[in-house]
């Protein structure tokens, strides 16, 4: 049979039974797609189960091609009987398994895609048309077979193109479509290349027969045909089984991964060769884009141009063990984020690949930068404490030797302002503050610095200064800053300045001794009658060491038997009578003699050690007057900073019980500045003195800003006006009249009022005459020893009006 090329198609058409096609094609179809779900689980498995899958494929494989080349055989028609030969029908169906076997190897193993996709394709190509090729030899018939030399090379180049298409487009993590677009092409690589291989077929007849003994008929031939059909198709149900559950576990282990993944805080990056596999949803955070938006992206783009190189080390040493390395990741919208990552190499997939852990760092970096800014940095007032103070100084120190110019310290302490924390509590002390710092900072240039030291107490290193006129004038502007008025809470409040100033290099060479000069040098400004500034001079030092000895001392004081107390006694007005004694503290020096509270109190206050003079007092006075012949009242004065103790009350009844005192006979006097800065826990003070059995009294009245509020707020037994105002008595009627109206109001609430400050006969007559319960001053009687006043307690001190002097005693 003789055809022309521009027929071939027709003929081809003509010549073959099209069912027959069919069945044929769609053995091929099923074989190739079996191949596929077989490559992909080849690359997915740990690399000693890779030869088994590869095998299995190219088993497939080449059945398919046979299968696919037989059939269509025995669906073509010649015109004639045509038998095969057996030896080079089993030949070709050996061609198509080894040459699929070595093209997917070499895919499989090839250490480049583009050598992968070119190496596989062309030995697949050339397989598929080897097999073919060889079976179209094994033909027998009464005739000669001429092939066009056209069309074979056209069907070699379909093959191994297809072939190749197949591989470049194969992705084993694909969607289910790519798998069936890659069968497709190897189905037409396959039926491309075998009915190519037909068109340019042509069979002379002849008067020759095939040799009967060697040949296999179309019967036998399908009968092999049909049973290596049915192999392909129990190899495509098997496959496609296997494939099912297989990827049904890995589905099920990839969720189990990605719910462990997204579990985990830190960033998890897994990747191939730097190639992005899979992230979870903490690095999606991180980066600012959803997990999906990773694969198969490249590892160096998340970080920072600086931390390639760290990087390229890192990965490189996944399978080591390496220290956790510090870089700098970039997130979507360009910003640097510090991370910690680790690596290590794991399976994923049944494939090598390396875990990237990200730990991100901003926190810690965030709460690391705060803890060195508290460390350095005042709290309140954000400025400068006195580490980094010293580290300024040395820099201004430095600068000021190598430039040849001078520099200063400034130590300031503010004047006037306790009485703004007992006032407006510790809020309002806190707001007053926070403006000076902010004045402070408003006089300062860039090479001056202000930094708090604590409390109210402030310094300022000033540098490039030549004359110590111009620190004067600094000093003098700073002054007149301070002294405007504060608006806190809508009230105007007004504080001053003590400012001391020490000179480099005149005063000091480093930073320690320049402060310590500052600060005599303030203490000189207090003493002056603050609001002004001294300059350091060197007599200054000798004071100072006198005022930290005395410090010394009086931390010492209790645990030498050298404090002691002395009394002032409180008289009726009505009987004229002692009818109690105020407790008052002193202290017995060993070379300045007895010095009163006023002298050593301010000094305990500022040291902390007036909490245990305090105990001490309290104790004592409770033994003592638990003596007394005459069981008179005793009162007791506590200090603001031992009111606030929470178990100061605690306290005073423990003296009471190891005393034995009577608590009515206690008067416990507390002033304003005890009740104005925590009135809630002053009212619970106050209420277990109460239950204790005490007494309470308001002392100085009338000095305070809101003492009418306090006696409608405490349950006081007594309030004592001030002695400000007996002073004032006789140098007119606003006295006497205000005196009267405080005394009138005390009666009104149940009160006993008590006037201290009598110094005069005159003074004495009109506070009697005004209706005051009790008197207190030295007209009286000094501060002294209880038996200094034995048998007064049962005296008139006056009679018809002159008080008697007898009970003035020598002590002060």
């Amino acid at each position: 049979m003789i055809s022309s090329s521009t027929g071939g198609l027709v003929r081809l058409v003509q010549e073959h039974n099209l069912p027959l096609v069919a069945v044929a094609v769609c053995i091929c179809a099923m074989g190739c797609l079996s191949v596929v779900n077989l490559m992909a689980r080849a690359k997915e498995s740990p690399r000693l189960q890779v030869p088994v899958w590869l095998a299995a494929a190219a088993l497939a494989f080449g059945l398919s091609v046979w299968s696919t080349h037989f059939l269509a055989m025995l669906a073509f028609n010649a015109g004639m009987p045509i038998a095969y030969n057996l030896t080079e029908t089993v030949t070709s169906i050996a061609i198509a398994g080894i040459g699929a076997l070595l093209a997917l190897t070499a895919w499989c193993l090839a250490p480049r895609r583009w050598a992968a996709i070119s190496s596989g394709g062309l030995v697949l190509g050339l397989s598929i048309g080897g097999m073919h090729y060889t079976g179209v030899a094994a033909m027998r018939m009464a005739g000669s077979m001429i092939l066009d030399p056209i069309d074979v090379a056209a069907s070699i180049v379909m093959a191994v193109a297809f072939a190749s298409l197949a591989f470049v487009r194969f992705d084993p993590r694909g969607p289910p479509s790519r798998r069936y677009e890659v069968m497709l092409w190897l189905t037409l690589s396959i039926c491309g290349a075998h009915f190519t291989g037909m068109m340019g077929l042509r069979i002379i007849p002849c008067a020759q027969c095939p040799h009967a003994s060697a040949l296999m008929g179309t019967s036998s031939l399908a009968a092999m045909v049909a049973s290596v059909s049915l192999a392909v198709m129990i190899v495509f149900v098997a496959a496609t089984l296997m494939e099912r559950h297989l990827t049904r576990l890995a589905a099920q282990e990839d969720r189990r991964l990605r719910l462990m993944n997204n579990l985990a805080r830190e960033a998890l990056i897994i990747h191939r060769r730097g190639k992005i596999v899979e992230v979870n949803q903490a690095a999606g955070s991180m980066f600012g884009q959803p997990p999906s938006a990773f694969a198969g992206g490249e590892l160096a783009n998340l970080f920072a141009p600086e931390s390639a190189a760290a990087l390229r080390l890192h990965v490189q040493q996944a399978d080591q063990d390496v220290w956790p390395e510090e870089l700098q990741a970039l997130t979507a919208d360009g910003r640097h984020v510090p991370v910690e990552i680790t690596s290590q190499a794991i399976e994923f997939h049944n494939a090598s690949a390396t875990v990237v852990v990200m730990r991100d760092l901003s926190d810690r970096k965030r709460s690391e930068a705060q803890i060195r800014h508290m460390a350095h940095h005042d709290t309140l007032t954000n400025l400068p404490s006195r580490p980094l103070l010293s580290e300024r100084l040395n820099t201004v120190i430095k600068t000021a030797s190598v430039k040849g110019a001078g520099a200063a310290v400034l130590y300031l302490d503010l004047d006037r302002f306790k009485p703004v924390n007992d006032i407006l509590g510790h809020a309002g002390g806190d707001a007053v503050l926070i403006e000076v710092a902010r004045r402070l900072q408003a006089q300062t240039r860039s090479t001056d610095a202000v930094a708090r030291l604590g409390g109210d107490e402030f310094v300022m290193v000033v540098g490039n200064v030549s004359t110590p006129d111009e620190i004067r004038n600094l000093a003098f502007r700073l002054i007149k800053t301070i002294e405007q008025p504060f608006d806190v809470e809508g009230r105007q409040i007004g504080i001053g300045v003590s400012i001391g100033a020490a000179i480099y290099p005149r005063d000091g060479n480093d930073p320690e001794t320049l402060l310590r000069a500052a600060d005599m040098a303030m203490y000189r400004a207090k003493s002056n009658g603050r609001g002004n500034v001294e300059f350091f001079d060197s007599r200054m030092d000798t004071r100072l060491r006198e005022r930290r000895k005395l410090e010394q001392e009086l931390r010492l004081a209790v645990e030498r038997g050298e404090m002691m107390l002395h009394y002032q006694p409180l008289v009726d007005c009505r009987s004229g009578q002692i009818n109690g004694f105020e407790a008052l503290l002193r202290w017995n020096h060993p070379v300045h003699g007895i010095m009163n509270a006023g002298q050593f109190i301010p000094l305990a206050e500022e040291t902390g050690v007036i909490g245990q003079l305090d105990s001490w007092a309290i104790e004592h006075a409770c033994i003592e007057a638990s003596g007394w012949a005459i069981p008179l009242n005793l009162a007791v004065n506590v200090s603001t900073s031992e009111f606030r103790q929470a178990d100061w009350p605690r306290n005073v009844a423990a003296a009471l019980t190891r005393s034995g005192l009577d608590p009515a006979r206690l008067e416990i006097e507390v002033t304003e500045s005890v009740l104005i800065q925590d009135p809630d826990r002053a009212v619970k003070t106050l209420s277990q003195l109460r239950d204790f059995g005490a007494r309470l009294s308001l002392d100085d009245f009338g000095t305070g800003y809101s003492s009418l509020n306090y006696l409608r707020l405490f349950r006081f037994d007594k309030f004592k006006i001030d002695r400000s105002f007996a002073n004032d008595l006789g140098r007119g009627t606003e006295a006497a009249t205000i005196i009267s109206a405080i005394i009138n109001l005390g009666h009104t609430l149940g009160l006993s009022v008590t006037v201290e400050g009598i110094e005069t006969a005159d003074q004495l007559a009109q506070i009697v005459a005004l209706g005051a319960d009790q008197v207190q001053g030295y007209l009286l009687g000094r501060p002294g020893f209880v038996e200094d006043f034995k048998g007064a307690a049962m005296t008139q001190l006056w009679q018809f009006g002159e008080p008697s002097r007898t009970l003035v005693t020598s002590h002060g």
